[in-house]
């Protein structure tokens, strides 16, 4: 490929979709690797680049690097292709899921990701423009190796402004598609919020949280773990009636059944979820999270309680009540306020502030080596944060220790009874994994398993308990 002033030495295909194809290259002037989006210049092809390159000159202004969104070079021309090009980036988040066999992430994984895409989100939703095709294979890694777990948002096919957003628009991969677009409600940026959502929950899970084929599996999905959208929406919905029908007796609206469906569209549901949750309350139950040392034990169990509360705020159904991009920056879960007393104790916590900021520039919220049962003056600065937090309210769901406590002990009875006979005694703790590993006999961990739990030593509860009564405000 050339043009007036660089040519373009094919490497090789990074993939294929309905809008165009992607390769990898040399630019010849630089020798520098770049990726290029080749679209055909006919018909309705040429109409949506021309909208992405629209939609990308208003985003040139803007710092890629800051604001996460991937960093575009220029337009042109090559044998009947309009061709678009970009930075060269590592790999997609799906791609990177998929080598490590669809393992689940950690959460302390999970935070960096979510913290960056809803950084784009907010400078997206600062000019007006949603994304409107949020996916897993549209978050890729900068540079895995040599900067772990950074990310940048790209593919901007489907970008558009606000003002242009229309009511039963065909947008969004039909697993991250929202409720308003599926019941033709007027769309707003808070649709890119539901699709962050349900990557979230993909990365903690390990595998779809709706992964509908057809728009009334989905509904039926959100139906099932959400609960019914609220009857305001319903009855403002130019596609409510596709799969809700109104109650003779009590006029409001219920799900109709996959027989009525089939019989009205054709259209066979199926059945196609891995795994199947009553509420997304049930997600704190998904991983059992026991640790040898109690203080981390408490973090995580705490951090899992706020990721829960974060994904409930990020999929709610009524789009007006969603939580916002810089909601997500400053909620508990992703500014680590309820782990900031535990840092001088836990090793898990300060390894969760080592994954967010650079680890030679690590500003430590109390000495390292601290005890607040010899230091008094450190054990008052975690007696006034877990007061703080507690102070916070339902929505941080940020806890005292006699919370940690209770919940611990729960968590330890409730596994030991559902984990049925044990020969050892041991217990299990959630590891992570960045390459694939292998079982004792050699053989590659099948990808229908979702944890990764090797045998660990139960911690003691003793321990525990001094340990929790030593910090009790």
């Amino acid at each position: 490929m050339a043009t007036d002033s660089s040519t373009y030495r094919v490497r090789s295909f990074l993939g294929q979709g309905t809008f165009g194809t992607v390769v990898t290259c040399t630019r010849m002037v630089d020798m520098k690797t770049v990726a290029i989006k080749m679209i055909k210049n006919q018909g309705f092809y040429a109409e949506d680049a021309k909208n992405e390159v629209a939609t990308l000159l208003k985003l040139k202004s803007l710092d890629s690097d800051k604001c996460n969104l991937v960093r575009w070079y220029q337009v042109f021309s090559d044998k009947n292709h309009i061709c678009l090009e970009f930075e060269h980036l590592d790999k997609s988040l799906y791609d990177f899921m998929k080598e490590r066999y669809f393992r689940p992430f950690l959460l302390k994984e999970i935070r960096p990701i979510v913290q960056q895409i809803a950084s784009a989100l907010g400078h997206l939703k600062a000019v007006e423009i949603i994304h409107a095709d949020l996916k897993m294979k549209n978050v890729m890694l900068v540079n895995h190796q040599q900067e772990p777990y950074k990310i940048k948002v790209i593919d901007f096919g489907l970008a558009h402004h606000v003002s242009a957003a229309n009511i039963g628009s065909y947008i969004q991969t039909l697993p991250y598609r929202s409720p308003e677009v599926i019941l033709g409600l007027p769309l707003t940026e808070a649709l890119d919020m539901w699709s962050l959502g349900c990557i979230a929950a993909f990365m903690y899970l390990g595998t779809l949280l709706y992964p509908g084929r057809h728009e009334y599996d989905m509904m039926r999905y959100i139906v099932d773990i959400q609960g019914q959208p609220p009857d305001h929406l319903l009855n403002l919905g130019h596609k409510t009636h596709i799969f809700f029908e109104r109650d003779c007796t009590t006029s409001s609206w219920k799900l109709k059944t996959p027989a009525r469906v089939h019989r009205e569209t054709g259209i066979q549901p199926m059945e196609t979820r891995r795994l199947r949750l009553s509420s997304l309350d049930a997600i704190l139950r998904h991983k059992r999270i026991i640790h040898e040392d109690y203080a981390d034990s408490a973090a995580e169990m705490n951090d899992v309680l706020l990721f829960v509360d974060m994904l409930k705020a990020m999929l709610e159904l009524d789009a007006a009540k969603r939580i916002t991009p810089c909601q997500v920056t400053q909620h508990p879960f992703i500014s680590m306020r309820h782990l900031k007393s535990l840092y001088p104790l836990s090793n898990h916590v300060r390894s969760c502030f080592e994954m967010m900021v650079d680890p030679t520039n690590l500003s430590h919220p109390v000495p390292i080596n601290a005890h607040p049962s010899k230091d008094s003056q450190t054990q008052k600065w975690i007696r006034s944060e877990v007061k703080m937090a507690s102070a916070e309210g339902v929505r941080s769901r940020c806890v005292t220790f006699d919370h940690y406590r209770r919940l611990y002990y729960e968590r330890m009875r409730v596994g030991n009874s559902s984990a049925g006979p044990s020969t050892s005694g041991s217990s299990t703790q959630t590891q992570t994994c960045t390459s694939p590993q292998t079982s004792q006999s050699g053989l590659k961990r099948k990808a229908a398993d979702v944890e990764d739990v090797q045998p660990r030593k139960k911690p003691s509860v003793q321990q525990a308990a001094s340990l929790a009564q030593s910090l009790s405000p």
